[in-house]
C-alpha cells in the first residue's frame, strides 16, 4: 500500500482533497476510486484511506482508520554527522537515514566536513520522499549546522553516544537506552583533536563496522542499521 504526506490531516477529518502534488502522485501509482492508501501529517498521524473521487482539481480521499506512530521506533535516534563535499552523496545518506527510523538529523561543522552551504530545501524534498516510501508518521527533523564542540556540550541529552570508529569495539550495548546520538565524521573523518574532545563523553560507546575503510554516508548508514538492529 503506498502512502502520501498531507501535513493537515487530523484525527477528527473524514474526508479531504488532496493537493496538486499528491493528486499527482496518485496518478503516477495508477490509483484509482476505492484503492486504499496510507496518508501521514509528518507529526505522528498516519490514516487509512479510500480514494473516493478523482479531479483536476484534486483527487479525494475518504478516512476509513487512523493510527498512532505507525512504524516508529521506540528509541529515538539522533544522526549527527559531517557535512559532505558532494551533495548528492550528502543526500543520499539523508535519504536513508528517514527510511531506517532516525529522528533527528544534524549537520556538522568539523575541522574536516565542507563549508558548502547545506540545501535545505532539497533535503527537505528528499526526507518528504523517504517518510512516504517507508510509511513513517512523523516527519524527521533536519537541524540547522552545528559546532561539534556544541554538540558536545550537550552529549548529556543522549543515554548513549555512539561513536563510528575503526578501532572501536565489535559489539554494542544500548539495552535500556531511549535516546541515541550516533556521530560520524565528514570525508578523512573527525581529527585527532575532535576525538581527544569526544572521547571525554562518559556515555560514549565506539563501533568498529567493517575491516575495510567506509565513505562516510555509508559509515553513517551502517552505523545507524547497527543501532536499529540491536534496539
Amino acid at each position: 500500500m503506498e502512502c502520501l504526506f498531507i501535513s493537515n490531516l487530523q484525527e477528527n477529518t473524514s474526508e479531504f482533497v488532496l493537493t496538486e502534488s499528491e493528486s499527482k502522485h496518485t496518478k503516477s501509482l495508477r490509483l484509482g476510486i476505492d484503492d486504499d492508501i496510507l496518508v501521514t501529517n509528518g507529526i505522528g498521524m498516519t490514516a487509512l484511506c479510500r480514494l473516493t473521487g478523482l479531479s483536476k482539481n484534486g483527487n479525494t480521499v475518504k478516512c476509513i482508520e487512523f493510527y498512532h506512530n505507525l512504524n516508529e521506533l521506540e528509541c529515538e535516534i539522533t544522526l549527527a554527522t559531517g557535512i559532505l563535499e558532494n551533495h548528492d552523496r550528502f543526500e543520499i545518506l539523508i535519504e536513508k537515514a528517514v527510511e531506517l527510523g532516525v529522528k533527528e538529523i544534524v549537520p556538522l561543522i568539523t575541522q574536516r566536513s565542507s563549508d558548502k552551504p547545506v540545501r535545505y530545501e532539497r533535503a527537505t524534498a528528499k526526507i518528504i520522499a523517504a517518510l512516504k516510501q517507508s510509511k513513517r508518521s512523523i516527519m524527521p527533523e533536519f537541524s540547522e549546522a552545528v559546532q561539534l564542540s556544541f554538540l558536545y556540550d550537550n552529549f548529556n541529552l543522549w543515554d548513549k553516544v555512539i561513536l563510528a570508529d575503526e578501532n572501536g569495539s565489535n559489539s554494542i550495548n544500548i539495552s535500556g537506552a531511549k535516546k541515541i546520538l550516533i556521530l560520524c565524521g565528514p570525508e578523512g573523518g573527525f581529527s585527532d583533536e575532535e576525538l581527544s574532545i569526544i572521547d571525554k563523553a562518559d556515555n560514549l560507546q565506539k563501533i568498529k563496522l567493517a575491516g575495510s575503510r567506509l565513505r562516510s554516508e555509508t559509515a553513517a548508514i551502517a552505523a545507524l542499521s547497527v543501532v536499529v538492529f540491536n534496539i
